[in-house]
């Protein structure tokens, strides 16, 4: 079973050819939850001071981002990070020109660009934790959509699906409940 259905749309100009994925949301008719701005704001952040990174590294990963490029750009910060090195516009473009990616993500231009849209890192453990709510929006989706479409399967056992889905759900939650919120209490279906 697929974990992520995707869909490819290929345009060309010219000699270029770009090819971008993205989840299967047609169903539902609706654009993802998503915030771009608020991505851009988080690694300009980032890469202008030390600080901003130590206060989200432990809320963000890569695929919290919903844009691709912002996801490989966060992705470099990270190895970076992880390795004592420092963060920075000139590291990260180098991290990513080593790695062959810089092109993919926009270029150091696009690079330069997310620091320049940032007049201060003071919210941006707030904003990271907008990300990861959307993050956790997208991941419901998608798998509520699967136990949707395993639920009209007649040959499918109904306990299996809900073993299935507590499987699921509960590693998404657990990890992220106190990221995402300042706490988490156990769900009593009240609200």
């Amino acid at each position: 079973m697929e974990n992520k259905e995707q869909k490819v749309r290929e345009s060309t100009r010219g000699k270029n050819k770009k090819v971008f994925y993205s989840l299967d949301y047609s169903d539902h008719g609706r654009v993802p939850p998503q915030a771009i701005d608020l991505e851009e704001a988080v690694l300009g952040a980032i890469m202008l001071e030390q600080n901003a990174l130590t206060n989200v590294v432990d809320l963000l990963k890569p695929e919290v981002f919903y844009k691709e490029a912002h996801q490989k750009i966060f992705a470099s910060i990270h190895d970076l990070f992880s390795t004592a090195q420092p963060v920075d516009i000139l590291t990260v473009t180098e991290a990513l020109k080593k790695k062959g990616e810089l092109d993919m993500v926009g270029g150091a231009y696009t690079i330069s660009m997310l620091t320049n849209r940032v007049a201060s890192s003071a919210n941006v453990e707030y904003h990271a934790r907008i990300l990861l709510q959307k993050h956790l929006q997208r991941e419901l989706i998608r798998i509520s959509s699967e136990i949707i479409k395993d639920s009209y399967e007649d040959t499918k056992d109904v306990f299996d699906i809900l073993d299935n889905a507590e499987k699921i759900f509960l590693p998404l939650v657990r990890p992220t409940c106190d990221a995402a919120m300042t706490t988490c209490t156990p769900w009593s279906g009240k609200r």
